[in-house]
């Protein structure tokens, strides 16, 4: 298991044990009960995605089988993290309205240094529709500034492609880089305001970020996670006619099957093809 797979086990492990004590001590493990295992994963359902929830899934069952051998804990744990339902183009993508999407933009106050970068990720996001392993790994060398363009990597073998650099996110980096971010040698773009100071900032810190923006802003929201972002992205692009083999380069899609679940959010679409309510025959 790599080491970055077994620190993120570590914290969904260390999320659900805050939530179930206040004070946590070994002794207490024997008092866990199924109950309280199903309630914490109804409670993150309505925070993270689905491949989120999987993971937490994994760590928590790890982590009780390990508990169980020992013999810490009641062995009916194991089978009490439920199962996380995922079938293909089954759910609707949740997304943001430009009200809703204009209203977290605004919660980033941009007078504070972590403002300015919060703000210029949020536009990475929802803008470029970048994951948020991507925007963490942007490197200053990432942009063309004479042309326009920025080049995201991704994937083990570190593929490139380049997307048309919008005014506002280009803009946004630019007061960022001038105002915001400390002094550093790293070349990622966004980095720790904090200790370490100036080094990388994870994909999950990323996350974070965008999830306090959603709370600043009062936004109501089935999911808090950056996802949303890139979701809104494809949304409010169907939305306006662009086609889905175009959705599908832009986000990157390696299978245009991905990108046909955002059919089902093309309201003007969906309207002019629904069908008149049956009247049974009845003459008005």
């Amino acid at each position: 298991m790599k080491e970055t797979t077994k620190n993120k086990y570590t914290r969904y492990v260390q999320r659900f044990l805050r939530e179930r004590f206040a004070n946590f001590s070994e002794e207490q493990l024997s008092d866990l009960i199924p109950i309280d295992v199903i309630q914490f994963m109804m409670n993150q359902k309505r925070i993270y995605n689905t491949p989120t929830l999987k993971a937490m899934k994994k760590a928590l069952r790890s982590f009780f089988r390990f508990l169980a051998m020992k013999g810490l804990c009641d062995e009916r744990l194991v089978s009490a993290v439920p199962a996380i339902a995922d079938w293909k183009l089954s759910h609707i993508p949740k997304y943001l309205t430009r009200e809703q999407l204009e209203a977290l933009l605004s919660s980033f106050d941009r007078e504070k240094t972590d403002g300015l970068r919060g703000y210029a990720i949020a536009l990475c996001l929802a803008r470029l529709g970048l994951r948020r392993s991507e925007v963490a790994n942007l490197k200053l060398d990432d942009i063309e500034w004479h042309s326009g363009v920025i080049r995201i990597s991704e994937g083990k073998g570190r593929q490139t492609n380049e997307l048309p650099l919008p005014k506002d996110v280009g803009e946004a980096i630019v007061v960022y880089l001038q105002s915001g971010r400390p002094t550093t040698s790293e070349r990622r773009i966004f980095v720790r305001h904090r200790r370490p100071l100036g080094a990388v900032l994870s994909g999950d810190a990323i996350g974070a970020i965008i999830r306090r923006g959603f709370k600043r802003a009062g936004l109501e929201l089935p999911s808090y996670g950056a996802l949303v972002l890139r979701h809104t992205v494809a949304t409010h692009m169907i939305q306006q006619g662009v086609s889905i083999k175009e959705i599908a380069d832009f986000l990157r899609h390696k299978s245009i099957d991905t990108t046909v679940i955002y059919t089902k959010v093309n309201i003007p679409m969906l309207a002019e093809v629904a069908l008149p309510w049956p009247d049974n025959g009845r003459k008005r």
